[in-house]
């Protein structure tokens, strides 16, 4: 079994305004075809709601993964990944950095 080490970032982040109409931004090529990680952190004073994907992808408060006010989470995300998010109320900014690690 392979070390997981803490997270290395490998690209430079990418940010998205928080509002209460989905939102989304590309996060960049991912390292390798099988994709990487990528930190997420919610610097509004809102529970937003994000989804993965495509160039497609929106986010929905009913579907949506919450993240509380201030959270920093790392996902594993595909080779050519979008971030959406949406909250209940506009104001703050998402910021994505993708990356190796946890």
């Amino acid at each position: 079994m392979a070390l997981v080490g803490a997270f290395l970032p490998q690209a430079n982040t990418v940010n998205v305004a928080i509002g209460n109409t989905s939102a989304n931004v590309s996060l960049g090529a991912v390292y390798g075809t099988t994709g990487g990680q990528v930190r997420v952190h919610n610097s509004s004073s809102s529970t937003v709601f994000i989804a993965f994907g495509n160039s497609a992808v929106t986010a929905s408060v009913s579907t949506g993964l919450p993240l509380p006010p201030g959270d920093v989470e790392v996902f594993t995300v595909s080779s050519t990944a979008y971030i959406a998010v949406i909250a209940a109320a506009a104001g703050g900014t998402l910021y994505a950095t993708l990356g190796e690690g946890v």
